[in-house]
C-alpha cells in the first residue's frame, strides 16, 4: 500500500473516532442546555445501492431557525455506516449533507420528532458525476506545512476531480504541482508565482491553458484551461472598492468580470465553469435570508453580469436557504449564518441541467483552513 494511502487511512480512522457522537466531543454550540435529559437524536445509516454500509461517509446536520440554518452536528460514519448526532436546538426541520469518496453526494431534508431519536437511512449512488471544488485558501495556507497536509488529507473526503484555487501565495510552479499530487491530482497550473495567484488542479491533463495577467486592469488575473471535456476558469476579483486607497489602479470589479465573461463566452462548444472569489454579493442571498440580511444593499453588479451572459449560479439551482462563504470566524463561532456569500461557482447555460449537487462546505475542518468556505458542485459527466 502506498504511503499516502496509509496516511489517509490513519487520518480517516482518527476522524471517525473524533466525529462520532460516542466520542463525547460533540460541541452543541450556543443552544446547549444544562440538565436536559430528553435528547433529539439523529441516527444515520449510510449504505451503497447494494445495501452495504459505507464507512467514512461525512455527515453534516443543519437545523432550521428561520430564516437561517445552523450546523448542529457532524462526523464520519463508522464501519457499519452509522453515526448518531445530537440536536440540542430541539428543532424539527432542517437538512443533512452526506458525502463519501467514490459516491455521489446527497442532501436530505429532515423533519424530526423533538426530543426523540429519528432513524435516517441514506443511500449513496456509485459516483457517475464530475466533482468540482473552488476554494480561496487565504494566502496559500499562510505557507503552513501542517495546514497544507491537513487540507490534502481532508479534501479526499470529497475527492474532487477538479479544484479551482485562489490566493495561492508562497507556491512556485514546481511546489504547486507537488502539493496537488499529495491529494491525487497529477496536473496543476498557476496564473503566476508573484502577488496573489489563482490556480487549477485536476486528475486529468489541463489543456489549452491561458494565464491572463494585466497589471492595472485585472487585480489578480485569472487562469483558464480545459480538463475532463469542460472549460474552467479560476478567478479572483479585486477586494477593494474603487475609491479605496489600497486600490492604486482604481480597478472596478464590474470591469474585471466583463473581461472574463467576454473570454468565457468564446467557448460555446463545451460546458464552462467559472469559480472563485468574486468579492460581490447576490440578490438570492438577500431574498432567501429575508429582510434582516445586513448585506442586502450591497452591490450585485458582478453576479448580475454573469447572469446577463447566461451563466447560472449553482447554489440557488438546488437550494432555497441562505448559506454564507465568509467570514469563517464569525459563522463558525456564532452558529447562525451571519456572513455573506462572496465565493461562487457559475456554469454556462448549456450545463445548468447537468448540476445534480451543490454546496458550501461548512465543517469542523473548513472552519480552520481559511477565512472563506469552499464551494462545491457535482455535474453529470
Amino acid at each position: 500500500m502506498k504511503t499516502r494511502n496509509i496516511m489517509q487511512l490513519v487520518f480517516l480512522v482518527f476522524l471517525m473516532l473524533a466525529g462520532c457522537k460516542s466520542s463525547g466531543e460533540f460541541d452543541p454550540g450556543p443552544f446547549a442546555r444544562e440538565n436536559d435529559d430528553d435528547k433529539t437524536l439523529l441516527s444515520f445509516s449510510v449504505t451503497d445501492e447494494a445495501g452495504d454500509p459505507i464507512a467514512g461517509a461525512y455527515v453534516v446536520s443543519y437545523r432550521q431557525l428561520a430564516p437561517k440554518h445552523i450546523r448542529v452536528g457532524e462526523g464520519y460514519t463508522d464501519a457499519q455506516g452509522k453515526i448518531q448526532l445530537e440536536d440540542q436546538s430541539h428543532t424539527t426541520k432542517g437538512y443533512a449533507t452526506i458525502t463519501a469518496p467514490g459516491f455521489n453526494s446527497r442532501k436530505v431534508d429532515l423533519d424530526l420528532e423533538q426530543k426523540q431519536e429519528t432513524n435516517i437511512s441514506v443511500t449513496l449512488p456509485t459516483q457517475d458525476v464530475l466533482k468540482v471544488m473552488s476554494y480561496n485558501v487565504q494566502e496559500g495556507f499562510k505557507n503552513n506545512a501542517q495546514q497544507k497536509q491537513a487540507f490534502a488529507e481532508w479534501v479526499q473526503t470529497y475527492d474532487p476531480d477538479i479544484i479551482l484555487l485562489q490566493e495561492m501565495m508562497h507556491f512556485t510552479d514546481a511546489s504547486f504541482a507537488e502539493f496537488a499530487q499529495t491529494y491525487g491530482h497529477d496536473h496543476a497550473v498557476l496564473t503566476k508565482t508573484i502577488g496573489i495567484p489563482t490556480g487549477i488542479t485536476s486528475k486529468e491533463p489541463i489543456d489549452n491553458i491561458r494565464k491572463v495577467v494585466q497589471t492595472g486592469v485585472l487585480h489578480h488575473g485569472y487562469v483558464t484551461g480545459e480538463t475532463f471535456g469542460i472549460r474552467v476558469f479560476s478567478i479572483h476579483l479585486c477586494p477593494y472598492e474603487v475609491d479605496n486607497e489600497r486600490n492604486i489602479h482604481r480597478i472596478a470589479r464590474k470591469d474585471e468580470i466583463k473581461i472574463i465573461m467576454d473570454d468565457a463566452a468564446l467557448y460555446t462548444s463545451v460546458p464552462v465553469v467559472v469559480g472563485g472569489d468574486l468579492n460581490d454579493h447576490n440578490t438570492f442571498d438577500r431574498d432567501s435570508y429575508g429582510a434582516g440580511y445586513r448585506y442586502g444593499d450591497r452591490d450585485h453588479t458582478v453576479t448580475n453580469t454573469l447572469k446577463a451572459y447566461n451563466f447560472q449560479d449553482t447554489y440557488p439551482l438546488l437550494h432555497s436557504e441562505f448559506k454564507p462563504t465568509w467570514p469563517v470566524d464569525n459563522v463558525s463561532s456564532n452558529g447562525p449564518n451571519e456572513g455573506a456569500r462572496l465565493d461562487y461557482i457559475f456554469v454556462s447555460d448549456n450545463a445548468k441541467n447537468t448540476v445534480v449537487y451543490s454546496d458550501i462546505i461548512q465543517s469542523a475542518y473548513t472552519d480552520k483552513f481559511s477565512d472563506h468556505y469552499p464551494t462545491y458542485i457535482e455535474i453529470k459527466k
